[in-house]
């Protein structure tokens, strides 16, 4: 806690605005009216907070039991995120299962993307080589 010069008790200060959000469990930086930017944007559109309608915070891992995926929204991987847009609900049923998990390349741990390979792999083995070679016919011809 901050001491005033009068000698009131003022908020934690922290950055450069000073002052912590009044909302519940907000630890932001405030910056109008005692609050975030983000709770301030609340009261203005819907005259209340409204926590209701906010986004959890990202964890590390996907909130689906068993996946190890990393969040992208909702709590979510891609695929399960995309599962609840789409249909409104996780559809396990809807699963693809790929018999194959990991790239064909000895000591590569990433998961398999086109043809067998990790998107790395794919692209140094298979697609630029494939480039260079029709490249080359054009270059030749070019120069004739």
């Amino acid at each position: 806690m901050m001491i005033g010069s009068d000698g009131s008790k003022g908020s934690i200060v922290i950055g450069k605005w000073g002052l912590v959000c009044k909302a519940d469990g907000c630890g932001c930086e405030a910056r109008t009216a005692g609050y975030c930017p983000r709770h301030y944007q609340q009261i203005r559109r819907h005259g209340r907070l409204t926590p209701e309608r906010e986004y959890h915070r990202r964890g590390n891992r996907c909130l689906v039991e068993h996946c190890e995926e990393p969040q992208i929204a909702k709590g979510y991987c891609f695929r399960h995120y995309q599962q609840v847009r789409r249909y409104g609900r996780l559809t396990p049923e809807r699963e693809r299962i790929y018999g194959r998990l990991g790239c064909r390349v000895p000591g590569c741990e990433e998961h398999h993307s086109s043809r067998g390979y990790c998107k790395r792999h794919y692209m140094s083995e298979y697609y630029l080589p494939r480039l260079t070679r029709s490249a080359t016919p054009f270059r030749a011809r070019a120069q004739a």
